[in-house]
């Protein structure tokens, strides 16, 4: 019996909607939707589908029989026309970066290295944690 194979996929941003494609060479999977989550919901289809279309070309099994899950992981800019919530300034103040670069990353325009994507994830995941701990 196959295990569930867990695959990462990258959402990213657009002027139209959002992008999901598949890091994975032997899952070659793309989605789109307006949303995140209509993407996600596409991509799950497109699984589907590419499932489906291999079991009637009797082909061997492929895409793990379509016992897969995906990992998800964003660009800057997808999570934070995602969630909406954001004030660019303030957050970029929070995180100790230059504002208009953020609006940048935000845009699609420009895009973060290595250490700077870790500093706005980790300044992300501290926010988030102080969220969390919040009582009323």
């Amino acid at each position: 019996m196959d295990s569930v194979k867990k695959v990462t996929a990258v959402v990213e941003a657009s002027k139209d909607g959002f992008g999901i494609y598949v890091e994975n060479d032997d899952l070659p999977l793309t989605s789109f939707g307006s949303t995140i989550e209509a993407a996600k919901k596409d991509l799950a289809d497109v699984l589907k589908e590419m499932v489906q279309s291999y079991k009637k070309a009797d082909l061997p099994k492929a895409y793990n029989g379509g016992k897969i899950e995906f990992v998800y992981k964003y660009d800057i800019g997808s999570i934070l026309q995602h969630f909406g919530v954001f004030d660019t300034s303030a957050l970029a103040k929070r995180l100790g970066i230059n504002a208009s670069l953020l609006r940048q990353y935000k845009g699609g325009l420009a895009k973060a290295g290595p250490k700077q994507k870790q500093k706005i994830q980790t300044g992300l995941h501290n926010l988030g944690r102080e969220l969390l701990s919040i009582k009323m």
